[in-house]
């Protein structure tokens, strides 16, 4: 039995775009570029064409260009994708009816897109607030869509969750974030760093953690990989009695050092302090970022900044969203100056 042939395959779009190359080329070269960039123009504005012609993935790029490229003009306004397929409107709850697909949820502020802040290094003359997420991806994506907008806003992918996820929590969670957000990856380094850092850095953090009790060896190797794979080091400093010890026998000084009281210690030796006052002994000695952990309080936050501390971490406000997740944010980033 002879098969049918659907009439529509035999003049498809592929085979007219061959057709048309074909014979721009025999008539002259040059022509071949003019119907090319014609063909491109075409494609682009006609969606059923173009998907039977251009991969899923440049496909989905194309789609979120083409709907959001009027929109970016529009200050302040929030676009908000699911894995670059779906779009929505913040403000009104519109959806484009792009097709949504599987994936992680992502809020593209357009005034961000209109004014890039890529934070990829840490700039010494501010101060930072250091969010730890440390529960879940899903409570991890309500927390970030309720924090403020600031360049001041470290996210940390916390233990817990490299633990529970493994290193694809990172790039999760840097979708989710805005463009440009400064990602830290907790993964507490105390051996092979050159492939700990390697892993981080292609995921895509822009800082990496190593703790001050590992081998001295190791940490020099942290922080060596660090430099070569451009993200800046961070050594946490918990159980160290003398961080100021520690940065002594290093042959490079990381780029921030890390004083922290952590949550067993916190909840177990009520008498445990952080030891706020080794902040001014390593700014003393070294130009070096210092970050305090271990207080999540204002009263704890504002210590840490009294003794000129950089960077304040916290997590235990920030471990499940609620309604005055963004409010709290707004308070800790006040105090924060």
């Amino acid at each position: 039995m002879l098969n049918k042939t659907n009439p529509k395959n035999k003049f498809s779009p592929i085979n007219i775009v061959i057709i048309i190359i074909f014979i721009a080329f025999s008539i002259a070269p040059f022509l071949t570029i003019i119907s090319g960039i014609i063909i491109f123009v075409f494609i682009f504005k006609n969606k059923k064409i173009r998907s039977s012609l251009i991969p899923n993935n440049l496909e989905n790029f194309i789609n979120i260009i083409s709907e959001i490229s009027p929109k970016i003009r529009s200050s302040g306004q929030k676009i908000y994708t699911t894995n670059f397929i779906k779009i929505k409107n913040i403000n009104t709850e519109e959806s484009t009816g792009i097709q949504e697909t599987e994936g992680f949820e992502k809020i593209i502020d357009t005034n961000i897109l209109n004014f890039p802040q890529f934070v990829s290094k840490l700039d010494k003359r501010k101060k930072y607030l250091h969010i730890a997420l440390n529960n879940t991806i899903e409570e991890a994506r309500e927390i970030i869509y309720q924090l403020p907008k600031s360049d001041r806003i470290l996210i940390e992918v916390g233990t817990p969750l490299i633990k529970i996820y493994g290193i694809e929590a990172i790039r999760q969670i840097k979708n989710m974030a805005p463009i440009g957000t400064y990602i830290v990856a907790d993964n507490k380094c105390t051996d092979l760093a050159k492939r700990e850092v390697e892993m981080m850095a292609n995921i895509g953090a822009n800082a990496a953690t190593c703790l001050g009790v590992a081998p001295i060896e190791t940490i020099n190797s942290f922080i060596e990989e660090c430099q070569n794979y451009k993200i800046d080091s961070i050594i946490d400093m918990m159980n160290v009695d003398n961080a100021l010890l520690v940065l002594k026998k290093l042959n490079k000084l990381p780029d921030v050092v890390m004083l922290h009281r952590g949550v067993d210690e916190t909840e177990f030796s009520k008498e445990k302090q952080i030891p706020y006052y080794q902040i001014k002994q390593i700014k003393g000695n070294y130009n070096i970022l210092v970050a305090v952990a271990g207080g999540d309080t204002i009263k704890e936050v504002q210590r840490a900044l009294f003794n000129d501390a950089d960077i304040v971490v916290v997590w235990k406000n920030f471990y499940q969203a609620n309604s005055e997740t963004a409010k709290l944010a707004e308070s800790f980033l006040k105090e924060i100056k």
